[in-house]
């Protein structure tokens, strides 16, 4: 009797062995949501070795540990400084179309730009273009803030990076020749002055963007 009882035991050892490889060889082992125990219960409730594996290479839900907590926790903090971020230089920043991401900001305002000689009332000629401004985040230097005239004007950030503009339109209202003297006036380098909403802080928009260049 003892005999039968072993060789029974062993059998259902050996069964539940070959499961258990199944269920690890064809389960992506990190994620295989059965160990040996749940085997041996969908054994005992009569599954077969296909349903069972068949059961446990569902994903289950990965286990956090300590430092993928602190990862989790750090990456939704930077997430959350990034949204705020966002939405404070969206109201701050005087301009349109403004958008921020991981790399860069943009936005698009309007610039004006005197070409040519004075005419005989003492007046230049003016254009003003809508201008897209994209302006690298990585590296960027904060160089000056203040109003836009020293006393007066708009408040202005002056930063220092990577910058590309764009005239939207391509001065297609002007002549060749006026597009050659507006383009030589037109600003160029790695400076630019950002405006900046009169109700808010130049240190805070400077203190963001600084935040930002990290």
């Amino acid at each position: 009797m003892k005999a039968t009882q072993l060789k029974t035991a062993c059998r259902n050892n050996g069964v539940i062995f070959i499961v258990f490889l199944l269920v690890m060889m064809f389960s992506n082992h990190a994620n295989a949501t059965c160990n040996r125990e749940d085997v041996e219960f969908y054994l005992s409730k009569g599954f077969t070795a296909d349903q069972i594996t068949a059961l446990c290479a569902a994903v289950a839900p990965a286990r956090e540990t300590p430092q993928s907590k602190q990862l989790n926790s750090k990456q939704h903090s930077d997430s959350v400084v990034v949204d705020d971020s966002v939405l404070f230089l969206k109201r701050a920043i005087k301009a349109q179309n403004i958008k921020l991401n991981s790399d860069s900001l943009s936005y698009t305002q309007k610039n004006c730009i005197e070409y040519g000689e004075e005419d005989l009332f003492g007046f230049t000629p003016k254009v003003c273009p809508t201008v897209k401004y994209i302006i690298l985040l990585k590296g960027l230097e904060v160089t000056e803030t203040g109003k836009k005239y020293y006393f007066y004007g708009t408040q202005e950030v002056w930063v220092k990076s990577t910058i590309k503009r764009e005239i939207i339109g391509e001065l297609k209202d002007q002549n060749p020749e006026e597009r050659e003297m507006i383009l030589e006036k037109f600003e160029k380098g790695d400076e630019t002055a950002i405006p900046v909403r009169d109700d808010f802080s130049l240190e805070k928009v400077k203190q963001v963007l600084q935040g930002l260049s990290l």
